[in-house]
Formats: C-alpha cells, sequence, structure tokens
C-alpha cells in the first residue's frame, strides 16, 4: 500500500502513473503506425488519450487539494 503525505499528494502520483502509461501506450501506437497497423494503432491511441486524460484530471484534483491533510 502506498503511503501519501495528504491528499495533494496522492494525486500527483496517480498524475505521475498515468503519464507514464500514456506515454507508453503512445509509443506502442506510434510503432503499429509505422508498421502500418492502422487498427491497432487507433485502439493503442485511444489508451493513450485515456491516460492522458486521467492524468488531467488528477493533476486537476491535485491543485484542489492542495494543503489539505487527511
Amino acid at each position: 500500500m502506498a503511503v501519501y503525505e495528504n491528499q495533494s499528494d496522492m494525486f500527483k502520483q496517480r498524475a505521475e502513473k498515468d503519464k507514464k502509461a500514456g506515454d507508453s501506450y503512445y509509443a506502442q501506437a506510434m510503432d503499429a503506425k509505422g508498421r502500418g497497423d492502422d487498427k491497432e494503432y487507433k485502439s493503442l491511441m485511444a489508451q493513450a488519450q485515456h491516460y492522458y486524460k486521467s492524468q488531467k484530471e488528477n493533476e486537476e484534483k491535485a491543485r484542489k487539494n492542495q494543503g489539505k491533510s487527511w
């Protein structure tokens, strides 16, 4: 189980994980595009976009919860 200093820290860490996952899916999507696999590209790009959206949401939550404790 992860230990967080406060709510903001929790959301920041989630955002960082989402960014890493999004970057990974984006790289895989670009690789699939290079191979000419459009179906795989679209699927992987959709996953990347999901993680990037989640990253932005968690960054916003981190800002809103700045200074709050448990």
